[in-house]
């Protein structure tokens, strides 16, 4: 199974994305790993932010393939332990999923169109997270999930 991991907007901060890198590099080790950036469109004007999410959600779609499982972060979605999300994980594996896709949106959130055609909706936490940081859980929670699956001692 392939992991791709979507994120709208470049991670602007050096030290996050040196983390980002050092998780996609443990999860590689284990699954094949692809992380694609989107283009984010930066408005400054509150009225136009509907219109900047749609022009997110085309480039999303371009990025989505059709046999692609969609795991969109959203803050009213499913918060599962890190049990919970290697059992999920090892669940796809097991029905043959060919490729998962988890995508961070930009600070706006994701396209309400994206969400509804996203097969999980995946909450880290209640708290509010800022994207950049988001990515960097997601990818620790994704490599500790791989850990669980495979026995490995990171887990515990």
């Amino acid at each position: 199974m392939k992991l791709r991991f979507l994120w709208i907007g470049k991670t602007k901060d050096p030290l996050l994305l040196k983390v980002e890198d050092k998780y996609l590099k443990r999860i590689e080790q284990h699954l094949p790993v692809q992380k694609t950036v989107v283009r984010d469109f930066k408005k400054s004007d509150p009225h136009q932010q509907e219109a900047q999410l749609e022009r997110e959600a085309k480039h999303i779609e371009r990025h989505l393939s059709r046999k692609t499982y969609l795991a969109v972060l959203d803050s009213m979605g499913e918060e599962l332990t890190s049990p919970q999300l290697a059992s999920s994980l090892a669940d796809l594996m097991n029905r043959g999923v060919s490729e998962v896709t988890f995508l961070v949106g930009s600070h706006l959130g994701i396209p309400q169109r994206i969400k509804k055609v996203a097969n999980l909706k995946l909450s880290l936490t209640k708290l509010t997270l800022p994207h950049e940081l988001a990515r960097v859980v997601l990818l620790e929670q994704i490599y500790r999930a791989v850990t669980i699956i495979k026995g490995l001692p990171y887990h515990k």
